[in-house]
């Protein structure tokens, strides 16, 4: 019998090598019969270009378009519907097909089989199988630790790698295919699902891509049947829009056909007991900073660089741009396709222009190859075929997650998202929904923490602005942002500062959007929010940030009414004013102390006396009226925290009256309590005063040690207090004369003051001026004094240490310049910004 295929009006006889339609031989050149021949013998799977350019041509090195050609010469002959093209890969016979076979395999087969030669030959219904896969595209750019670990769950029947669309996953899993598929006898098949819309075809596509049999009365029996002898690994691509399809071919073939491994990649999990569920997360992004070495080690970056310089030769990743780079590809969340499609617009946009492009991203992440599936050739399109697999109802809780701004708990969520017809367990129900289809992420923690990527979040927020519920949760998430921040600050009284942080510190990004939305819409609304957020930003470090939104309500304040928010409103601003502006810490305290003396609220008329009494603007004796006063109203039940405020204000004071052993002595009392109570902030604030304490005694070995305590404890956490240490520090190295140790130190404060928006800067620039006198730049120190000089007028009073160093660094200069050219110069240095200082300050020489 001769070895030919039968489909449609056609009969392909191998042998012979020619083609007929209705009996009568068809005129086709030999290698249009070659690549037909090459096809049909895998009839229904995807065949890659590269393989039938093997296949086709071997040996030799021959264009793409001689393929095109060829499959254009069989359509024309076969009808367009023949040869199936799947975009960017390969093509697939697509007619129904019987084959009449012989024990004479064409040459096609013999070659597959030599290309494979571990592969053994299956037998009965099996015998078409081959280990054929998609080529790889190329490296698998930083994913080595998955597939390692990927690796070691190899021994389980049912693996499905989970994740966003665009994360990656079909290049992941086909590398993985590759590595796999010589530990089978019967090597590997993939089964692409993308183009496949009816459930009911699903074991027929599969079958068709194995090459067995399929169809019948039942096609999920026969293929399990067919399968059942078999040590096959199957991939089945991209399965969440057939997913209870794809379970139950799954749970059969799992069941019954136990030498099969299935790996299948899917957005959502098939929940089937024996599954082994594999989520790939995104590609790493470094760190801010990260040097370019490091930086390839990620694969964010190292994908970008790869696909930047396919894109554009002249591309190259540099120190110059490193930075630039991955800042972009930390707002493309890591996403493989996103960046993809960032690096081929490098050509027409160059790198600048692609990063200041990307709040435009839907417009801009969109690929040039048209044969590319439409899904993967546009951000925009990934997303929308993740979004129309969602209910109704997913589909609304999914677009108002979009209000949430670097994450949110369960309890906001179900805040936010509740309706009158989705209560909070539907809202629970559908967010567990989101994060199984890998549109929400959840970290790993006992009370985890839930996000949506930015891509992601900006297109929820299109779907958002379509439904005309944008207002709507913009200002639900307001009020729910204002709820829990009202909770925090009466819990800030009451709780240690670490639990207190972990509880609250996560939601600083959804409090700044919450800020700026009402503040932008409704401002009269941000006093509440502005005052009880303080404590936030404070024990965050963003001190600076605060002052700058509290002033922004101001004048809602100064219209409104007396009441406890804007009381509160006062208090907050005196509080994150100490050693910025004693004045305004001054001024601020009184009002608060007026309005809650008018709402005859102790607690804050407490605080408020605090500090004013703190403030070191009024006269000793005036303040310490002020403390007796506080200890009139001061409760034994009150929590530690709040009774602790006395104590802050009373060493402040016994200080600015040269009461210095006594303030040292109330300050260790407090370090004590502050430690029991796991009140780091007042811990710091303590060891900060110790330390300047130490100095102002003479003793400088002391200031060292508080110092070094402070700074290792300011490792751990954003503690401004930090550059207090780093500031006394260089005074004390100045005062044993170690002067090199002590510029040292004042590199670091410039540093980690130029970090927190100049902080406490304008305190210490004396030193900065000392630092230039005894090393001989004399004009350089008379410019810095006049700096100095404009800052502590504007704080509006002079911590004892830092006026030293401001008399010391007079004297040194005085000595040497005439008096007419030292004005001159303080004039000069009193209209220079911070980064100017430093500038000149920490030259070696007088610039």
């Amino acid at each position: 019998m001769s070895h030919c295929y039968r489909f449609d009006r056609f009969e392909l006889r191998a042998v012979e090598r020619v083609l007929y339609v209705d009996g009568k031989p068809v005129g086709l050149g030999a290698r249009a019969v070659d690549l037909l021949l090459a096809l049909v013998e895998r009839s229904g799977r995807m065949v890659s270009k590269n393989d039938l350019l093997d296949l086709v041509w071997p040996g030799l090195v021959v264009e793409e378009n001689n393929l095109q050609v060829q499959i254009s010469a069989l359509r024309k002959v076969l009808g367009p519907q023949a040869i199936s093209t799947i975009p960017g890969r390969g093509y697939r016979f697509a007619l129904p097909m019987v084959r009449d076979d012989d024990s004479s395999p064409s040459r096609f087969t013999q070659m597959a089989s030599q290309a494979a030669p571990d592969a053994l030959a299956p037998s009965s219904a099996a015998e078409n199988v081959l280990s054929v896969l998609p080529s790889l595209a190329g490296r698998l750019w930083g994913r080595d630790p998955d597939l390692a670990a990927l690796h070691r769950e190899a021994h389980h029947p049912l693996i499905t790698i989970a994740g966003p669309g665009g994360i990656g996953k079909t290049a992941f899993a086909l590398a993985a295919a590759h590595a796999w598929c010589r530990e089978h006898r019967d090597g590997a098949a993939w089964v692409e699902l993308a183009g496949i819309t009816d459930p009911g075809l699903v074991p027929t596509v599969v079958a068709q891509a194995v090459g067995l049999p399929s169809g019948g009365a039942d096609p999920l029996a026969a293929l399990v049947a067919a399968l059942r002898p078999l040590q096959l690994l199957l991939v089945i691509d991209n399965a969440e829009h057939l997913i209870d399809a794809v379970a139950r071919m799954a749970q059969a073939i799992t069941a019954a056909a136990p030498g099969v491994r299935l790996v299948v990649t899917s957005q959502v999990a098939l929940k089937l007991d024996n599954e082994r569920l594999f989520r790939l997360s995104a590609l790493s992004v470094p760190e801010t900073g990260t040097s370019l070495d490091h930086a390839l080690a990620h694969g964010a970056i190292a994908l970008f660089a790869d696909q930047a310089q396919a894109a554009d030769r002249r591309f190259a990743l540099t120190e110059a741009n490193v930075e630039e780079v991955i800042a972009l590809c930390r707002r493309l969340d890591g996403m493989a396709l996103a960046i993809k499609l960032a690096a081929a617009r490098l050509p027409l946009l160059g790198l600048q222009g692609v990063v200041t492009r990307l709040d435009e991203r839907f417009k801009l992440l969109r690929s040039q190859n048209s044969l590319a599936p439409p899904r993967r050739q546009t951000l925009m399109g990934t997303l929308e075929w993740s979004h129309d697999l969602l209910s109704p109802d997913e589909q609304t809780v999914f677009r108002r997650l979009c209000v949430f701004a670097g994450g949110f708990s369960l309890q906001l969520a179900s805040a936010v998202a509740m309706d009158d017809s989705l209560d909070e367990w539907a809202v629970i129900e559908l967010l567990g929904a989101l994060v199984d289809r890998s549109l929400v992420a959840a970290d790993g923690a006992d009370l985890p923490r839930y996000r949506l990527l930015e891509s992601t979040r900006d297109f929820a927020s299109l779907k958002l602005d379509a439904s005309g519920e944008h207002w709507l949760m913009k200002r639900g998430h307001v009020s729910t942002m204002a709820a829990l921040m009202e909770q925090a600050y009466a819990a800030y009284w009451h709780t240690p500062d670490a639990v207190w942080l972990d509880t609250y510190g996560p939601e600083i990004d959804n409090v700044r959007a919450a800020l700026d939305w009402v503040m932008a819409h409704e401002p009269a609304l941000a006093v509440d929010l502005v005052g009880a957020s303080s404590p936030l930003f404070l024990l965050l470090g963003l001190a600076p940030e605060w002052r700058r939104r509290g002033l922004a309500v101001e004048s809602q304040v100064l219209a409104a009414p007396t009441c406890a928010p804007v009381a509160r409103y006062w208090l907050e601003r005196s509080r994150l004013n100490w050693g910025v502006s004693n004045t305004l810490m001054h001024d601020f305290a009184r009002r608060a102390a007026e309005q809650s003396r008018a709402l005859q609220d102790d607690v804050s008329r407490y605080l408020a006396l605090r500090c004013m009494a703190g403030s070191g603007v009024l006269p000793p004796a005036q303040a310490k009226n002020l403390l007796e006063e506080m200890i009139g109203l001061e409760k034994p039940a009150w929590p530690p925290r709040l009774r602790l405020q006395r104590q802050l204000a009373t060493v402040s004071v016994l200080r600015s009256g040269n009461q210095l052993e006594q303030a040292r002595r109330v300050c260790e009392t407090l370090l004590s309590h502050s430690q029991a109570n796991g009140l780091d902030a007042v811990v710091s604030a303590a060891l900060a005063d110790l330390a300047g304490l130490s100095l102002a005694v003479g003793d400088p070995d002391a200031a060292v040690q508080h110092c070094g305590d402070l700074i290792a404890r300011g490792r751990h956490r954003r503690d401004n207090f930090i550059l207090h240490a780093m500031a006394i520090k260089a005074t004390a190295l100045f005062m044993q004369g170690d002067d090199e140790q002590a510029r040292g130190a004042l590199v670091d404060f410039a540093a980690a003051s130029r970090s927190r928006d100049w902080e406490w800067f304008g305190l210490y620039s004396g030193l900065f001026a000392l630092l230039a006198a005894i090393e001989g730049r004399h004009e350089t120190a008379a410019r810095l004094l006049g700096y100095a000089d404009r800052a502590h007028q504007q704080l509006g009073s002079r911590d004892v240490q830092a006026g030293q160093a401001w008399e010391r660094a007079s004297s040194l200069v005085n000595a040497v310049l005439p008096l007419a050219t030292t004005s001159r110069l303080a004039y000069e240095g009193a209209q220079m910004a911070p980064e100017a200082v430093c500038n000149w300050a920490l030259a070696r020489v007088d610039v």
